[in-house]
This record gives C-alpha cells, structure tokens and sequence, in this order.
C-alpha cells in the first residue's frame, strides 16, 4: 500500500475514536502515506499526531459545500491504494467513490455502502472503538491484537500556551486542576448550570482548581457557571484550539463533562473522566474509553435512550434523566475517579472493553 485514505467527518469525539485504527493502520503498513478527510475541527485534533501523514479539510457545513467541493476533494485523494468509510453517511461513501481508489472499506448496512468493495459488519454491541478497528482486518490489521487505546500526544507549543492562559486566569502554578465541560451540541446533552457550579464548588473544597473548557459558543454558559460558583473558576471556553483543549486536559487530574468529545479527548491524553449521561447510554458504545472513567445517569427511566445523540428540547417535557442527578453523585463519582488515578500512580487506567466504572 502506497497511500491509505480514512474519511472520518464525525464529530470530535468520532475523529479520538477512530485514532486506534489509524494507529494499527501504521502498525500494518509503516511506510505507507495515511491520509485522513476531517472537519476542521477534526484536523485540529490530528495536528501533529504520528500515526498519519497529513489531513485533508473538509469544512462540509461552509466552504465545502456542494459538489464541486465534492470533487476537488476527491481529485487530491486521487491515486489511494485504499479508502476507508469510518462514516456511515452517503456523502461519505460518495466520496470514497470519488477518490477511484480500488479497495474501498466501509461498514455493511450503511447509507454509503454503494461504493464498498469490501463491507465490514457493524456490532451495535461493545465500544466504538472496537467497530471502528475492524475496518482495519481488510487492509491486513489485527483488529484483536490492536492497542484499542484512544491517543493524542499534546503538543508542545499548545502546553506553553495553555499555561500562560492559566497564569493570565490567576491560577497559582502548580495548583491540582480539574477541568469541567458544561456544554454539548445537543441540548438534553447538557446537564444543568446549577449542578456544575454545585461541582465547581466541591471541587474547591477538594483543592481542585475548576478550569471550565469548550467552544466559543458556550463561553456564555461557562461564565455563568463561574459565576454562579463564586470560586474563581478559570473560564478558558472559546480562547483553545483543540490542541490546546488536549493540554488543558492532560494536565488536569479529571475532567467532569457531559456525552461529549472533551470527554473522549481526556480519555486519549489519560486523564480520568466523570460524564454525566441524560438522554443517552454508554450502551451505545461511546463513553470515554477506559476503566478508570465513571459515568453518573439516572438508569431505569422507561423514556431513556429516546434518542442516538439526545434532541433539543426533551420529548416529554420533564427532562428528568438531567434533573434528577444531584451534584453530590458527580462528586463521589469525582472522589472514585481520583481515588483510582492515585492508585494506579497519577496515570489514566484504561481497560481494553473500555467500559466505563459505574
């Protein structure tokens, strides 16, 4: 194999989960040239990172839009020896097509599974990463052998800049950070402002000093919460590239988060991660990869799963599998994470089902 393309224009989460398999990619094929297509936010994430080559953007909500940005894409992914769908979507599978690669790989049953040559099966059962290295087997990986690790190596330059953002924030060097994600795309995805800012509170108690991290869009949100807490949390939502997201959360000794991608960036720098799960389960194979995690629900609600990503608004109106998790349940949940960090030596433990404690 002379160069291998893997499409993967996900969600943040998705592009962490799918590190594994680009990883056994290289095991199976070091001198091959491994390219991946991401959104920016994606390629972001993969800057600098050795188990690829380079990263193709594919900004499919802005410039890339339409089908001439359709096929300019396709013609820099002209002369792969391979195309892997890690998306299941029709435009994915339109573009492996596209690419006039002659072995292309995606899962069986997919929207996209038209322009297959070879189709995998897809396991609803166990964790995504899992499902994602066995788009690895027709390309020569070992699907079973595969460190299923999620894995980013932080950069050095992101950690030089997170630093003086924290010195900028008035947080004392050297403090115990732990890092807090209240946001999510999706908004039964986030549990309530009231219940982080209780957490932001314990967490002082605890000599922790709550950093709260995410996107420019829920700087707002963060702001609140900081001030609602009145600890002086750091608020570094909307000033980090992921990169810099990556650095935050390696230095910090946990991350409380909702079912999102910092979740799944922590996993891949190991630091633990509690997420609090509302409308969806782990069960779906996307919890933070590692037995060192903890997830925090409310299990036995008959409306819960009601969605695969968790919609807008809840369908019944009551949004009791947020409502009903209490901010001291995050914190004990909090006290094991760290409780087992400590035991394992100050690094992240990460089981290969990468199940999550309950």
């Amino acid at each position: 194999m002379r160069r291998i393309v893997v499409v993967q224009t996900a969600f943040l989460g998705d592009v962490v989960l799918t590190t594994p398999l680009l990883a056994e990619l290289r095991r199976a094929h070091p001198e091959a040239r491994i390219s991946v297509v991401a959104t920016p936010v994606g390629a972001e994430a993969l800057e600098g990172q050795p188990f690829l080559d380079d990263v193709e953007r594919f900004d499919k909500r802005g410039r890339g839009r339409g089908p001439l940005a359709m096929v300019a894409l396709a013609g820099r992914l002209q002369g792969a020896d391979a195309a892997v769908a890690a998306q299941r979507s029709a435009r994915t599978g339109l573009l492996v097509r596209l690419s006039g690669a002659p072995h292309r790989i995606g899962f069986r049953g997919a929207p996209g599974a038209f322009a297959y040559t070879e189709a995998v099966p897809w396991r609803a059962e166990g964790h995504a990463v899992s499902r994602y290295l066995d788009l690895a087997r027709p390309l020569g990986g070992s699907p079973e052998g595969a460190d299923p690790r999620p894995r980013l190596e932080v950069l050095a330059g992101a950690g030089e800049r997170i630093a003086e953002r924290l010195r900028e924030c008035g947080v004392p060097e050297g403090a115990r950070l732990l890092a807090v994600a209240p946001g999510s795309v999706w908004g039964t995805k986030r549990w309530l402002p009231s219940g982080f800012a209780a957490v932001l509170r314990g967490s002082a108690e605890r000599g922790l000093a709550a950093v709260l991290v995410g996107s420019g869009e829920e700087r707002p949100l963060c702001r609140e919460i900081a001030e609602a807490a009145g600890v002086g949390a750091a608020v570094l939502a909307g000033r980090m590239t992921i990169p810099d997201l990556a650095a935050v959360l390696g230095a910090s000794e946990a991350l409380v988060s909702n079912d999102s991608g910092s979740g799944h960036v922590a996993s891949a720098v190991g630091t633990p991660v509690v997420t609090v799960f509302g409308p969806t389960v782990p069960a779906f194979g996307y919890a933070p990869f590692g037995d060192g995690n903890r997830v925090v629900e409310r299990p036995g609600l008959p409306c819960r799963p009601c969605d695969r990503h968790g919609p807008d608004r809840c369908p019944l109106g009551h949004f009791r599998c947020m409502r009903e998790i209490g901010a001291e349940e995050v914190l004990s949940a909090l006290d094991e994470a760290l409780e087992a960090r400590a035991a394992s030596g100050g690094q992240g433990t990460t089981g290969r089902d990468g199940l999550p404690a309950r």
